[in-house]
């Protein structure tokens, strides 16, 4: 080695002369050359990822005094170290003999700010490799000194820096070494660190003398938090040969001696090592030989000044360490004897260690107790722990067989948040050592059954306690081999109805362990976990890992296995992908290359996955493939399948993201989506281009019912919010919409949404299926609730409800606001001739439905009671705000009010006011001229309004006067169009069916004759709509159980009257407006039976017999 380093020392001369001859000529080129060769090359092999290392002032590298001005270590947070003013005095052509010749080593100041800052390990896909740090420079200091050392407050934890000076010295010469070391505190408390130690190979004579003092609040005494940071001192000295060498060792504080005594070593020399001399004294032999040495420590002394009051009864008054031992060349060991005591813990027994490197006996026994068996206090970092006693004891002997055994016991363990009433340990197993016959060698191997029970284990988080529960129980089987393997046969966890399971190898214990083997959870509860994950779980759970896993290198090549059955998180649209019986499959490798998905599957009632990919440091891709059953699953307003299919690549460690997807949905609804996402996730630049069938939109609202198709080409450029969307939405051909409340059908000539920079430009117009057209313009913003601002022109449309009314509209209207927390409507429509029919049957007149309760009532069908308006909701999901209202509804005539014998004709001004919840109507539409007809009597209308109340079934009121020679009567019609009320009032006040007989015949009620009663029946059929409180009245006074006013296909009226003869038998009498009649004879023979008989005016008769039953 030393002729190899002689001959490129030798290869170098000629240029380290030529260098230094073009240094004596050119004094300024060179010092240019040292900043940007010799320096650069120094600060950049010397920096490293969070370490950069700035050199100022370089000088005189290639000359015998190299000095620098300054030098710099800073992180991300700035720099941390600072050297100034050093010089290397050093002998450079000693170099050319193998030698480092170091006269001075010294520096002005080291200036120590701060610690350093650690440097973020970057996780990468890859797997590493398990090894240990190689430094890339190698530095031999022989004499140094540092002026002062500059600590700042933050390494040692002080309010003020602390100052020292440094100086040693160290020769390395002939076999004999020797180095001295001195430290001293240059402000604040005394402080100093004294170290000279020589050695000799010669006489293999070692001198140790190291010192340590400093006064109260030092620096030693702060660092490691003693108690009150008291005065300390420290020596350790000792001379002598190796064979006999004794060092004593004494701890004191307060001038006190806390801990002191003795360690040692000295040589048993085999005698048959020894030779006589010539006058018969025997000496060692000149040939070194292995030698067995002895060994020992005994110290002992009072440490409860060292550690808080609080842990005085662990220590008590003394503690005392005594070691005694052998240790043997051919490797084997002994500890005779070995104890550890305080007043709390006595721990003591043998050890002896063969040539193997395993036990060949032991015997231990250790108690932690207190002599008043009150709870000990551990001296224990973190969290004050406490227990009421521990035992330990464990015996092997290799004479007496191969088994060993082992057993631990704690009881009364507390600590802050976690108490445990006992925890038990039993060991057992085999020690062996067999001869292998064909290998000719002996085998070893380990074997141990180890088993842990603890109970009464209490939490006082309630959420760990339901998770782990009372008790808790762990059981393995270890063997160990001469291969080096340690295998685990069995490794059970129990707790409550949760079991963790494992069995494998583990290899390559020396050089970073490797599991090959498997894993599996069974959990049938997952409730129990639910208070700690803050979410309802519920379900159950089979997972299993089996593979090769390097736990230190991170890498793994796994397939991993899971089944879960009614899983739930509390999230609906998840619990809704997962419930039932839920299975994933996970094929997965990492490595020194990356980390490999060969395969992913996840597979539930509603949804199934696949997936493969790869990530490396380099580049990486992954696939993506999903199907959804049903979207409704996700409540997401509409229904049918969803699949995706994704693929998403990296190129370069920090690129952009390369990504595109296919996604088919419900309807027949596609998009494809490309572009890129950037590494840091925060921006993107993707496009959306496809179509989606607008029916889609009808189970999200029932407002407007849509049909036809929509496109769409979106794109998003830059942070991912809606700011950056920009793009079109247009509706193709066929297009149409239906206005449930208005009636109105739609076909949309044109609808265009052009989004950019947070808004939607709309632009649309469509044509009324009855007539007219809707045009509008406007935009819309995608943030800040909707703000929106459309006008919307009305040209000519027709508005129409087959039952109740028919009107063209023309007008503006404004739509401003925010469309989420409150829009306005402004504008002003004016009505053309407008006909309101006043509805001959009340409409709906078959009642309310009773209320049902449905059993398991599936969505589509609680959808359609929904839009029904039959379903009972809660007021408070309703929208908490109304849409404001300002619009005025001009018709200055021809709003003609006609039906039930009405026809009037109104005109006006409506303004509404208010909102959609509570609309306020300002103004009405008022009679301009009218009248009613019944029976041929025209009564003239003399008050009349109509008006509207938030719906588009508008409410009137109409009166009709007239007088006779005995009184006034009045005739009101008011209410909703779709089921207005009639009232009869007269003065001097009369019943209603008697006002009716004066208006009509000019008699009493008693007076009028069978026909002009059908008659009377048939006008209240004409004001009523078929309403029966005026016939009722009839009916009652006249004494039968049956008036009714009937019409036939031809428009004739006929009045039929019954009565019930009996309870069995009834008969009723038709007779029509030509005065022809018609008798029916009914008699009921049973629950079941009716015979039936009928004879009409020319004499036919008929009988029938008819079986009825109820089911």
């Amino acid at each position: 080695m030393n002729k190899r380093i002689r001959l490129f020392a030798a290869l170098c001369l000629p240029l380290a002369i030529l260098v230094q001859t073009a240094a004596q000529a050119q004094t300024q080129d060179t010092s240019e050359r040292d900043r940007s060769l010799i320096v650069g090359f120094l600060e950049d092999n010397l920096s490293g990822a969070g370490r950069n290392i700035r050199i100022d002032g370089f000088k005189g590298l290639l000359s015998s005094e190299a000095t620098l001005e300054s030098l710099t270590i800073s992180d991300d947070q700035g720099v941390w170290l600072t050297l100034t003013d050093a010089v290397l005095d050093w002998n450079r052509s000693a170099l050319l003999s193998g030698r480092l010749e170091v006269e001075k080593l010294s520096a002005a100041s080291i200036e120590l700010i701060r610690r350093p800052e650690t440097a973020a390990t970057t996780t990468t896909p890859e797997a590493s490799v398990f090894s240990l740090p190689e430094l890339p420079v190698s530095i031999d200091i022989g004499a140094f000194s540092v002026d002062e050392v500059h600590l700042g407050p933050e390494i040692i934890g002080t309010q003020d820096p602390i100052l020292l000076s440094v100086f040693g010295t160290a020769s390395l010469k002939d076999g004999n070494g020797a180095a001295t070391l001195e430290i001293d505190r240059l402000q604040g408390p005394v402080g100093s660190f004294r170290l000279d130690t020589a050695y000799s190979n010669a006489d293999a004579n070692l001198d140790l003398d190291l010192s340590l003092t400093e006064g109260q609040n030092g620096l030693v005494a702060t660092m490691i938090g003693l108690p009150g940071t008291p005065d300390l001192s420290l020596t350790a000295k000792g001379s002598g040969p190796l064979d006999t060498f004794i060092a004593d060792i004494e701890l004191a504080t307060l001038g006190q001696p806390r801990l002191a005594g003795r360690v040692g070593v000295s040589t048993i020399v085999d005698p048959s090592e020894l030779q006589e001399t010539d006058e018969g004294a025997q000496t060692a032999t000149s040939v070194p030989q292995p030698k067995t040495r002895s060994f020992f420590a005994d110290i002992r002394g009072d440490v409860t000044p060292l550690f808080d009051p609080e842990y005085a009864a662990f220590f008590g008054a003394s503690t005392q360490l005594t070691v005694n031992g052998v240790s043997y060349p051919d490797g084997r060991m002994t500890l005779d004897d070995f104890s550890l005591g305080t007043d709390a813990l006595s721990l003591s027994g043998a050890l002896a260690i063969g040539t193997d490197a395993l036990p060949t006996s032991f015997d231990i026994s250790g108690t932690i107790q207190t002599k008043d068996g009150t709870p000990t206090l551990l001296p224990l970092a973190g969290d004050k722990r406490f227990i009421d006693r521990a035992e330990i004891s464990a015996q092997y002997d290799a004479t007496r067989g191969e088994v060993w055994s082992a057993k631990a016991q704690l009881s009364g363990f507390d600590q802050t948040d976690l108490t445990i009433k006992d925890v038990s340990v039993t060991a057992k197993g085999l020690i062996s050592r067999k001869r292998h016959a064909e290998l000719s060698q002996i085998l070893r191997a380990l074997e141990a059954n180890i088993q842990i029970m603890a109970s009464g284990i209490a939490f006082t988080d309630p959420a760990l306690q339901t998770a782990v529960g009372p008790e808790l129980a762990a059981d393995t089987q270890l063997t160990w081999r001469d291969d080096g393997k340690l295998v685990i046969s069995d490794f059970i966890v129990l707790s409550q109805d949760t079991k963790l399971n494992a069995a494998g190898t583990v290899s390559g214990l020396d050089s970073g362990f490797t599991f090959k083997g498997n894993v599996a959870l069974d959990t049938p509860r997952l409730s129990r976990f639910a208070p700690l994950a803050g979410r309802p779980l519920k379900g159950a759970v089979n997972a299993t890992a089996q593979g090769v896993f390097t736990p230190l290198g991170g890498g793994f090549d796994a397939q991993i296995t899971g089944l879960g059955q009614n899983l739930e998180m509390g999230i609906p649209k998840v619990d809704a992908l997962i419930n039932g019986r839920s299975e994933f499959a996970l094929t997965a490798r990492r490595d020194e290359t990356g980390l490999n998905f060969d395969s992913l599957t996840l597979q539930t009632p509603a949804i199934t996955a696949q997936g493969s990919g790869t990530l490396t440091g380099e580049s990486s891709n992954l696939e993506l493939a999903v199907r959804l059953d049903d979207t409704a699953r996700l409540n997401a307003g509409v229904s049918g399948p969803l699949s995706v299919d994704a693929n998403v690549s990296q190129s370069t460690p920090t690129g952009p993201w390369q990504t595109t997807a296919t996604m088919t949905g419900p309807g027949g609804s596609q998009a494809n989506l490309s572009g890129s996402i950037a590494n840091t996730f925060n921006t993107a630049a993707l496009q959306l281009v496809g179509t989606a069938p607008l029916g889609l939109a009808n189970n999200m609202t029932t407002a407007a019912l849509v049909q036809g198709t929509a496109a769409f080409n979106l794109r998003l450029d830059g942070p991912l919010a809606l700011s950056s969307v920009s793009g079109t939405i247009t509706t193709q051909e066929g297009a149409r919409a239906v206005l449930p409340a208005t009636g109105l059908s739609l076909s949309f000539e044109k609808f265009e949404a052009r989004l950019d920079n947070d808004n939607a430009q709309i632009s649309a117009i469509a044509r009324a299926d009855t007539g007219g057209r809707l045009t509008a313009e406007g935009r819309i913003g995608v943030t800040s609730g909707l703000q929106t601002d459309l006008r919307v022109i009305v040209n000519n449309l027709t508005v129409s409800d087959p039952d109740l009314y028919s009107t063209t509209v023309n007008g503006n209207i404004a739509i401003t606001g925010a469309l989420l927390t409150g829009p306005k409507i402004v504008g002003a429509l004016t009505l053309g001739q407008t006909d309101v029919r006043v509805a001959s049957v009340a409409l709906g007149a078959g009642g309310d439905i009773l209320p049902i309760t449905h059993l398991s009532e599936p969505s589509d069908v609680r959808q359609t009671r929904a839009r029904a308006g039959v379903l009972a909701t809660d007021s408070n999901d309703s929208a908490a705000y109304g849409v404001q209202l300002d619009v005025t509804v001009d018709a200055p005539n021809q709003v003609f009010v006609r039906g039930r014998g009405l026809d009037a004709e109104l005109g006006g001004r409506l303004r509404l006011t208010g909102s959609t919840q509570n609309i306020v109507p300002i103004g009405q539409f008022s009679l301009i001229r009218g009248r009613l007809s019944l029976l041929g009597n025209r009564i003239e209308l003399t008050e009349g309004e109509l008006y509207l109340q938030g719906s588009f079934d508008p409410s009137f009121k109409l009166v009709a006067e007239t007088n006779t020679d005995d009184m006034t009567i009045q005739v009101t019609t008011s209410g909703s169009v779709s089921a207005p009320a009639v009232d009869l009032t007269s003065s001097p006040e009369l019943p209603e069916d008697e006002i009716l007989a004066q208006l009509l015949f000019g008699r009493a009620l008693t007076e009028i004759s069978a026909f002009q009663a059908a008659q009377m029946a048939a006008a209240v059929a004409t004001l009523t709509g078929g309403g029966n409180g005026i016939v009722g009245s009839i009916r009652d006074s006249i004494g039968v159980d049956d008036l009714d006013v009937t019409t036939s296909d031809e428009g004739d009226t006929a009045l039929r009257v019954g009565k019930y003869l009996s309870d069995d038998v009834y008969t009723d009498v038709t007779i029509d407006s030509s005065g022809k009649s018609v008798i029916n004879l009914n008699l009921d023979a049973s629950d079941t039976v009716t015979f039936k008989g009928s004879m009409s005016p020319s004499g036919a008769t008929s009988l029938g017999v008819f079986f009825e039953k109820d089911y």
